[in-house]
């Protein structure tokens, strides 16, 4: 039996490698590890785990609270810098009682897009979005590449989503922040700009009203980016990834948005391993409504089912609306919450995962 063994992060227990590694200790047959990112947490890592020749880079950046951190680019071996959002403005960076959904702001990621693009030997900026604890629209992120973000009398807004309800304006800055280096926005959800605020924004801490102001301040945002570039971001898919940060950097920087994990798969020779495999086996902390969404657990499981093998999910938990990944055909989930409830992380998902493979043995 040929395994592939694919998870991405366990958000706040586990990383990808660590998942992979951990899952590969605790099967009885050939093992090829590909752990996957789609952009959020973990991406720098997956990226460095699959291409160890590539270089590490560290720089200074701010965090959504503008306190200062160091963080990593990647230089990989063909020119393209790996960038991480979640590196610098990542959710997991910040205790419960720290977030602050109105005022967090994405400029720590202008800062690494300056610093990897000032670099001379990149060629190409490739961000990973997704896992941020803002909902700016990339307002932050712009200001950091030099764009004048300006209120009706002509000052700058204040910083974090809730400032945008005063923008009036945007204005470029006099020379190309990125150096003609070009910029692919690697996005982890296919959703539009305003479900950042309706979808997400509850998950970094925004309550009702909270939430509902950073739907007026990203509705305004998409007005004057409308205005300006002619980009309808509330029609745009990818456009809410990382708290909208998608959105704000393709209308003016006329970045495209991809999906980051089919990037990721062109560059690991994802379709040959596939091929090669009688089952793949993926997971990540939780599974639910959002996973079939362009997420990268949900991608590898429909490429599995496409090609009739069979699946195992290991999941930290299940969450609302995981249940059609279950009536997928071949496909079985596992939740660690289930399975071994009261077991440390990384226990509980090695106890789940031999409780999966003796079903899956027995099952044929």
């Amino acid at each position: 039996m040929r395994y592939l063994v694919a998870p991405t992060a366990y958000k706040g227990t586990l990383s990808p490698t660590q998942a992979a590694q951990v899952i590969a200790a605790n099967l009885d047959g050939e093992v090829d590890l590909c752990p996957i990112a789609d952009g959020g947490t973990g991406w720098l890592e997956v990226w460095a785990y699959h291409f160890p020749d590539a270089q590490r880079h560290a720089v200074e950046a701010h965090d959504a609270l503008l306190q200062p951190r160091r963080v990593e680019w990647l230089h990989l071996p063909s020119g393209a810098a790996v960038i991480e959002s979640a590196q610098a403005i990542g959710l997991h960076l910040l205790a419960q009682e720290s977030l602050a959904p109105l005022q967090a702001s994405s400029q720590g990621v202008g800062e690494m897009l300056r610093a990897a693009a000032a670099h001379p030997d990149t060629r190409a900026l490739w961000l990973g979005l997704g896992g941020v604890a803002t909902t700016d629209a990339g307002a932050g992120a712009l200001s950091a590449l030099g764009f004048r973000l300006l209120d009706a009398a002509g000052a700058p807004i204040p910083s974090g989503g809730q400032g945008l309800l005063a923008l009036h304006a945007i204005e470029p800055p006099p020379t190309d922040p990125l150096q003609a280096k070009p910029l692919t926005l690697c996005a982890d959800v296919q959703n539009t700009l305003l479900d950042a605020a309706q979808v997400y924004a509850p998950q970094k801490g925004a309550t009702p009203d909270q939430t509902a102001t950073l739907v007026r301040a990203l509705e305004r945002f998409a007005e004057v980016a409308l205005r300006d570039t002619g980009i309808d971001l509330t029609a745009t898919v990818g456009a809410g990834a990382a708290g909208g940060l998608a959105g704000g950097l393709h209308a003016y920087t006329r970045a495209p948005i991809v999906s980051g994990i089919m990037g990721l798969l062109r560059q690991v020779n994802w379709q040959a391993r596939l091929h090669a495999a009688d089952c793949l086996i993926t997971g990540e902390g939780q599974v639910d409504a959002q996973t079939l969404m362009g997420k990268g657990v949900g991608v590898l499981i429909q490429q599995a089912v496409a090609l009739g093998k069979p699946v195992v999910v290991l999941a930290g938990r299940t969450g609302a609306g995981w249940e059609p990944l279950a009536r997928l055909p071949r496909v079985q989930v596992y939740a660690c919450t289930e399975v071994a409830p009261d077991l440390p992380p990384e226990e509980a998902l090695a106890q789940t995962t031999r409780e999966s493979m003796r079903e899956f043995t027995q099952s044929g």
